[in-house]
């Protein structure tokens, strides 16, 4: 144990102070794997916007939902999702406690035959990126209202392939009646990790590798091949 160590532990205030400021990290990350670039981090979180919602109030929950992002001039601006009426989260949304959202990008097996380099071992690639705040409730229906637009706009005008189908265009009686089994948060950013084990730390040989093996190795099931599948399950 390090003689600084020592001084926290015989200090009983500044022992609980060093406590807290650790358990603030929610993910251990490697210098190397650590990234700082706020921009970049943004455009992952918007991305990759369906998050998870992990919250240790009352025992560990965790929900999974699209969210949105309102970027702000400085810092890391707010998160905003709904979650269902019934879920018994809600209880964890209290305006006080800690939620971390965790922003997951791809990820894959990496195999030591793809590299230059003899004597490594497989390894796991991926990107995350965890934000924690405290959740605040909306109650401003027409702030709701908005939201939920915006919401729906970014992902239909992404992924719904053409502009057929007009959220805008469905009875307003509808909607309101579709809000009522939703409640909607706001998070501002308080804290961002964001950890990229992509490799980069191995030699120009090496990430050459790993680009080839992945660009020909084995894919995982897309969501359409595993939609079909569990169909097929059904019949």
């Amino acid at each position: 144990m390090s003689k600084r160590r020592d001084v926290l532990l015989a200090m009983p205030f500044l022992a609980a102070a060093s406590a807290e400021a650790e358990e603030a990290e929610t993910i251990y990350i490697p210098q190397k794997q650590e990234e700082k670039e706020r921009g970049f981090i943004l455009d992952f979180l918007e991305e990759f916007s369906f998050a998870m919602l992990i919250t240790a109030k009352g025992g560990v929950r965790v929900t999974n939902v699209p969210t949105l992002l309102d970027r702000e001039a400085d810092g890391w601006g707010k998160l905003w999702w709904h979650i269902a009426k019934g879920n018994g989260q809600n209880e964890a949304f209290d305006g006080t406690s800690e939620c971390t959202v965790v922003f997951h990008g791809p990820h894959g097996y990496i195999s030591p035959n793809w590299y230059a380099g003899k004597n490594s071992v497989p390894t796991w690639n991926f990107a995350v990126v965890h934000a924690t705040g405290r959740p605040q409730r909306i109650t401003d229906d027409e702030a709701f209202a908005s939201n939920l637009q915006r919401l729906v706009a970014q992902n239909e005008n992404h992924y719904g392939g053409g502009p057929s189908w007009d959220y805008s265009k469905l009875p307003d009686s509808y909607l309101k009646g579709m809000r009522g089994g939703i409640v909607p948060y706001e998070m501002k950013i308080e804290q961002v990790e964001a950890k990229f084990k992509l490799g980069q730390d191995r030699s120009g040989g090496d990430r050459e590798g790993v680009l080839k093996g992945l660009s020909s190795g084995k894919k995982a099931r897309s969501l359409l091949e595993l939609t079909e599948a569990y169909y097929a399950r059904m019949k």
